[in-house]
């Protein structure tokens, strides 16, 4: 397991955690205390760190959540949801909109594997994240 913190870590942490992240526990407050679901544009708005995830044993930290508790298997749009304090709903609306980014982006239009497009035309599924 790698120690080193993500480069894009507000705090500027140069090791992962050891205890849960200040800055991630202020950003999951604020989002519980919304009592309703928020728009991407309002959650920016909110104090504290934009990689908050809920999940104690990884601080709260959405580097360390990748580097301890993920490994070859795929992230279900429902424990994602549950990661992000969003419904499943939101998290496959944002997949949708992500493809079609990246299918309409030129660096990943030009990308093949095995002469087949890597972002296809076809419906989003559950994807593996690499680290």
């Amino acid at each position: 397991m790698s120690s080193e913190m993500d480069k894009r870590c507000p705090r500027k942490l140069e090791d992962m955690l050891d205890n849960w992240c200040p800055l991630a526990v202020l950003r999951l407050k604020a989002i519980r205390n919304a009592g309703r679901e928020l728009s991407e544009e309002e959650e920016a708005l909110l104090p504290g760190c934009p990689w908050a995830i809920d999940h104690q044993l990884a601080h709260y930290c959405f580097f360390q959540y990748l580097t301890q508790f993920t490994t070859e298997k795929s992230i279900s749009d429902i424990e994602l949801a549950a990661l992000l304090n969003v419904s499943v709903e939101t998290v496959k609306k944002i997949e949708k909109t992500a493809i079609v980014k990246m299918r309409e982006h030129k660096t990943f239009s030009s990308l093949k594997s095995n002469g087949e497009a890597v972002v296809s035309e076809s419906e989003p599924q559950d994807y593996k994240i690499y680290r």
